[in-house]
Formats: C-alpha cells, structure tokens, sequence
C-alpha cells in the first residue's frame, strides 16, 4: 500500500513510551523530519485499492521499534547516559538510507545515540560497555541528521 500524506495529515508519537522533557535533543517528528526505516503506524480514513492513486494518511505514529547493536562509546547529558551504537548490517537504516529518492539525508545512518535514563527498563544481563552488543527498544527521532533513540527497554543483543 503506498500512502501520501500533506499538511492536513497529523503526525504523532506513541504513547506506549514517554519522552522526557529534559532531553538534550527536541523529539520531534513530523513530515520534514521524518526518515526512511522509523517504524510508523498509518491510518487513513479511505483505503484506494486501485486506479494508480496513492491513500492518503490522515494520521502518522512514530511507534517503538528494536535495533540490535555494538556499543562504541559511553557519555552522559542531561541526566542521561548516552549509548553510541553502531547498528547491524542488516539494520533498516542504513540499507534505505542509500536508496534513490530519500529526501533526509542521514550523516552516518549505520549509528544511533541511544539515551537511557532511570525509567529505562535494564532487562539486559550483558553489561552496557564498548564493544558488547545490546537490543534497545524505543523511539528513534531525526535530530537534525542524527539518529537518536529514546529507550524504554535494554536486552542483551544477537551478535552477527
């Protein structure tokens, strides 16, 4: 099904996580932000089957997704500690960031800064540091051409 959305179309999170208020970054997602591989729910209020024209959405969630990565470095803001990770090659972002027509252009699509704070959930028995692999759970955002994730949930990762 291919959708098409304009400025009549609602652009919303999930609310199956909270965002903080005190990121570092704005969480914000919207149609001039929005980035190939972001797991998304669409809903519509007509669904065209046929005659080559596109269903538009009436409204876009950003929904929680799972990357599965190495851990590369370790820092802190905010409140925050801030995991960068640098993703499976078989990861969606940076598969689709290569693909003719993106509009968003991504400054290193095979890393996220996954930021995780006291609300987290540590279902991980791997500790978190350079070099061990993890699965983090949350919403990824476009900062600007960075991949950052609020993460509401870490288990230990799948090596390659």
């Amino acid at each position: 099904m291919y959708y098409s959305f304009d400025a009549s179309t609602a652009f919303k999170l999930s609310r199956e996580i909270r965002v903080p208020s005190n990121l570092p970054f704005s969480a914000t997602f919207d149609s001039s932000n929005m980035i190939a591989g972001q797991n998304v729910s669409v809903a519509s209020q007509v669904i065209v089957t046929s005659g080559g024209t596109y269903t538009h959405a009436t409204t876009i969630t950003l929904v929680p997704q799972t990357i599965n990565g190495t851990i590369t470095g370790v820092s802190s803001s905010r409140g925050f500690t801030v995991y960068s990770v640098s993703l499976a090659a078989y990861d969606l972002f940076p598969i689709l960031a290569v693909q003719p027509g993106q509009t968003t252009a991504l400054q290193n699509p095979s890393s996220v800064e996954v930021y995780v704070d006291s609300n987290t959930h540590m279902l991980n028995s791997n500790a978190i540091t350079p070099g061990n692999v993890l699965r983090f759970n949350g919403l990824i955002f476009n900062d600007s051409g960075t991949e950052r994730m609020v993460c509401w949930q870490v288990n230990d990762g799948v090596a390659e």
